[in-house]
């Protein structure tokens, strides 16, 4: 294997050296252990061979410019995050690679293939430790010492100067508990640093445990301002900068650590741990999902924090609000019967697509609105805000690590919940449907359906036709994203003092009284963001037919409740002319869109609501297993309020 090898290092291409040195390793070598020891026993034994990779390795890395690498490579800009994810997307598909003597450069073109990154990253410290003594007979060999010590020192200050411009922001001092700016641990930060690094003192472990000890109040400090997403709201760029200033953080104590290994370590020990942390940084973010998971927690907060308190309501404990459910979601089947009734009208009408669409989203729209300010429950919208609530139920700081039996509980109370409010909803919406039928069609003589609408609404529940259960998995999607709108305009009102703006604007405080102004604010700041989740819900139910007929694809949606209306006047239509087979098959069809309504919408939910607390997403199967158990010693307990 020798000669393979020396003329790998005859071949007198630069970079390819690299490249063609871990081919060579992973194509001869079981693994990268073996493959390391192998090259460290050979220069050890073999001057020759020893000096012709000196050789081939001094072009490289003397004088290699490391600070872009250092200050820059996976830490998050203060972008936008679509700019943010596009950039990521274009490095990943079209690396920054150039010959122009960077670190970055060099580790984007080594470290691209996956392959070569995992053979390398597997390598341990104490084997890199070895194969720098090899190397490191003095320091002028390859990489003189006191280079990299001044690259490093200055990325190091390149960071505390980000570090404290962004501290700094008027977004983020804002949201701050600390007004007074002596008092910041940025400041205190900072001038310990710029004292130690500008100085170039020798940096020694009492001064690693302060500069630790001062980052982490740096974090506790940031901590709180994402804390604070609940009480006052937040902004996706603030939770940008936060982030931003957490990883600089922790590169800065990355930088001080090789620093301190540099200054009080052999340079074989120090450059081995400095050679495993780089390949870490390239590790957790070489990614574009990884580079994003950081921020994904909070970004999913803003939306959920409303949605779980919302959620509690929905969840019935006891017979009495079991009941007082039922009762609410018959409220929302009786006002949906009306919604079918008017939407049946509209169709059978001619109007351009826009406007049928238009018309379509209104009628949804002031309907699903009204049933939420009159305090009626429409079954499809607890999904989005119970998985809030389960989510956070789960949180692990919350739960003993072998105890899921509770969340059982909690998920058959949700399960229950939601059966009753499907039960509600569709009798409701059905008997109701029937009764106005035939009153309207005695007393008014008009045509409230025709022949096609009719045997359309029958037949495809009856038959179970399979674009139904489609068509309600599209339902659910929309429900789903109705229940992050909530979220995010209820943090919108927050963030920016929506409530106490009205409250205090200059013309409303010169034609209407404090009081009545004070109410204003109070009715914005509960309602807005069940208002706005639900007239956008009622405009993507609406317009949904416009995409299919724009893409010529089957695109619609299937709405539980209002299955159940439209089943009503169809029947009523054909006057019950139904066997009792194709009767109870057509309940059957409305349920299963119940069904594909509720599971899209919850596990989606579930997953969102799941990242904003932090909780992996592996931990609902051991919810869904202690479900099961309960469900096969207690069925009734998921249908009935059993305490």
């Amino acid at each position: 294997m020798e000669e393979k090898l020396i003329k790998i290092l005859n071949n007198r291409e630069e970079r390819n050296f690299l490249l063609s040195l871990l081919k060579y390793g992973r194509k001869n070598f079981d693994n990268s252990i073996d493959f390391i020891d192998y090259i460290t026993n050979l220069l050890y034994t073999n001057d020759s061979i020893k000096e012709k990779f000196i050789g081939r390795l001094i072009p490289l890395f003397r004088n290699i410019y490391m600070q872009k690498f250092l200050t820059d490579f996976g830490i998050f800009t203060n972008d936008k995050l679509i700019s943010l994810f596009f950039r990521q997307i274009g490095n990943k598909i079209l690396p920054q690679i150039s010959d122009d003597q960077t670190l970055l450069s060099l580790a984007n073109e080594v470290l691209y293939s996956n392959v070569n990154h995992n053979f390398m990253k597997l390598i341990p410290l104490d084997r890199w430790e070895k194969f720098y003594e090899v190397l490191f007979n003095d320091d002028v060999i390859i990489c003189n010492r006191g280079y990299v010590i001044k690259q490093i020192r200055e990325g190091a200050l390149i960071l505390i100067d980000r570090v404290i411009g962004g501290a700094a922001d008027t977004e983020v001092f804002k949201m701050s508990y600390i007004r007074n700016i002596e008092e910041n641990p940025f400041q205190k930060l900072t001038s310990s640093l710029i004292k130690i690094l500008q100085d170039h003192e020798i940096i020694n472990q009492e001064k690693i445990d302060t500069l630790s000890d001062q980052i982490k109040l740096c974090k506790i400090y940031l901590d709180n301002i994402i804390d604070q997403k609940e009480s006052k709201g937040i902004s996706l760029p603030i939770t940008i900068k936060v982030t931003c200033l957490r990883q600089q953080l922790d590169r800065i104590l990355i930088l001080l650590n090789a620093l301190y290994l540099l200054d009080n370590k052999s340079l074989s020990l120090a450059m081995a741990n400095i050679t495993k942390k780089l390949l870490g940084i390239y590790s957790t973010k070489s990614s574009v999902t990884n580079s994003f998971q950081s921020t994904l927690y909070v970004v999913a907060s803003l939306v959920t924090w409303h949605n779980r308190q919302a959620g509690k309501k929905y969840i019935t404990n006891t017979s009495k609000e079991y009941i007082q459910m039922l009762y609410s979601a018959m409220g929302g089947g009786f006002l949906v019967a009306i919604l079918c009734f008017i939407k049946a009208q509209i169709g059978m009408r001619t109007y351009t697509p826009f406007i049928q669409a238009l018309l379509y989203s209104l009628n949804y729209s002031w309907g699903f609105a009204s049933i939420y300010l009159i305090h009626w429950t429409l079954a499809t919208k607890q999904p989005a805000m119970t998985a809030a609530t389960l989510a956070h139920a789960l949180n692990q700081d919350e739960k003993s690590a072998n105890d899921y039996t509770e969340f059982g509980l909690l998920f058959s109370r949700i399960f229950r919940s939601q059966f009753i409010a499907f039960i509600g909803n569709v009798f409701a919406a059905f008997i109701v449907g029937v009764g106005l039928y035939y009153f309207l069609s005695y007393f008014t003589g008009i045509q409230l359906l025709n022949l096609h609408k009719a045997t359309d609404f029958r037949d495809e529940v009856v038959h179970l036709d399979f674009k139904i259960f489609w068509f309600a998995s599209i339902a659910g999607l929309f429900l789903f994203i109705s229940g992050l709108i909530s979220g995010i305009t209820e943090n919108y009102t927050r963030y920016h003092n929506i409530p106490e703006r009205l409250y205090n604007h200059p013309l409303l405080k010169r034609f209407v009284k404090e009081k009545r102004r004070r109410s204003w604010a109070n009715w914005y700041n509960k309602k807005i963001g069940g208002i706005s989740g639900n007239v956008f819900l009622g405009f993507c139910l609406g317009s949904a037919f416009l995409i299919g007929n724009f893409l010529g694809v089957p695109f619609d949606i299937r709405h539980i409740t209002f299955s159940g209306g439209n089943y009503a006047m169809a029947l009523s239509f054909f006057n019950f002319d139904i066997s009792c087979g194709d009767f109870i098959l057509g309940f059957v069809g409305i349920f299963g869109i119940g069904l594909f309504n509720f599971l899209v919408s919850f596990s989606l939910s579930l997953w969102v609501a799941m990242k904003s607390v932090n909780v992996p997403t592996k931990e609902m199967g051991k919810i869904l297993y202690s479900a099961l158990k309960l469900f096969i010693k207690n069925p009734a307990r998921f249908f009935l309020p059993i305490e």
